[in-house]
């Protein structure tokens, strides 16, 4: 028995020390055919905890780039039927963090996903420079998950301070918070606000996995609110008797595509 106990001693260790002193840059090198439009350039530290200098999105469609992305396994995703890892980053003006955990099934959840960036930075991300932005941007997502490669929840806040749409039509939004919650297995609801700039807005997006959605959102515009401000939300609707547009629409998001 105590042989056996040897043994298993023996192999754990054998294990543990090869997650904690094997580099990652040969793990990384043998799953880079499997990565797909990904590429990844500086890999340095172990296997348990390391860094990649750049990891850039070669999809012309969204072309995403990262620098001083850094993990730490997470021994708890393994309790859940998986493995994972804590990351890090900086991009975009801004930096981040969280937990991405994949299932042995391939379903992939991140949970505890901070970030901040400065709105400026995602412009080139538009497939066609219609409008151009400023302000602070900041993000606490709760749990995203993604199920046979389809985005299947998204539970979070996302806040947009100091907002401002430099063009088409100079407008300040002030600060603008969007609330994402799953309502059901098949339903998301996206809580609109924003207050402090030249337009307020307050109401509610459904939008079900399939993309169907159901908008109602009331944009009032401030007592100072430019001409241009004030044509802009008349071009979205009929302004009532305060000035007030109410945008009431239903559709499917595929078909706006």
């Amino acid at each position: 028995m105590r042989l056996v106990w040897l043994i298993v001693v023996g192999l754990l260790s054998y294990v543990i020390g090869m997650v904690v002193l094997f580099p990652a840059a040969p793990v990384v090198d043998k799953i880079r055919p499997q990565l797909g439009p990904v590429a990844l350039e500086g890999v340095s530290g172990k296997l348990y905890n390391g860094v990649i200098a750049s990891v850039r999105s070669t999809d012309d469609l969204l072309p995403l780039e990262f620098s001083n992305v850094g993990w730490t396994l997470a021994p708890s995703t393994l309790l859940s039927g998986g493995a994972g890892v804590s990351f890090r980053f900086e991009g975009y003006g801004g930096e981040g963090q969280g937990l991405v955990a994949r299932q042995w099934n391939g379903d992939i959840t991140i949970t505890d996903f901070a970030f901040s960036a400065l709105a400026k930075t995602l412009e080139p991300l538009l497939p066609v420079p219609v409008a151009s932005f400023s302000g602070q941007l900041s993000g606490d997502i709760e749990q995203i998950t993604v199920a046979n490669e389809l985005l299947t929840r998204f539970d979070g806040t996302l806040n947009w301070n100091d907002a401002l749409l430099e063009s088409p039509v100079p407008t300040k939004l002030g600060n603008v918070q969007i609330v994402i919650a799953p309502d059901g297995e098949q339903t998301h609801v996206i809580t609109l606000t924003a207050n402090g700039g030249d337009v307020s807005m307050d109401g509610t997006v459904s939008l079900t996995l399939a993309g169907d959605f159901s908008a109602d959102v009331l944009f009032t515009p401030s007592a100072n609110a430019p001409p241009a401000v004030l044509n802009g939300l008349r071009q979205m609707g009929r302004a009532d008797a305060q000035g007030r547009v109410r945008f009431v629409r239903q559709g499917n998001v595929n078909r706006l595509i």
